[in-house]
């Protein structure tokens, strides 16, 4: 499976991880909160930069 694929994915899960974690502390955003929210901005933008980058991997 290719990088931006797997990036992607992972980017997803920690918004979601970001998103569980704001909810708990009330819709605050604390340490925890924001670090998983910081997390996922490195993914996605790693991984958009894959994308954007023309790095295609071969679909067979």
């Amino acid at each position: 499976m290719a990088a931006q694929f797997i990036l992607a994915v992972l980017a997803a899960v920690f918004l979601l991880a970001a998103l569980w974690r704001f909810s708990r502390e009330g819709f605050k955003l604390g340490p925890a909160s924001r670090t998983w929210f910081l997390v996922a901005l490195i993914f996605g933008a790693v991984s958009a930069w894959l994308w954007w980058s023309g790095v295609r991997p071969a679909l067979q």
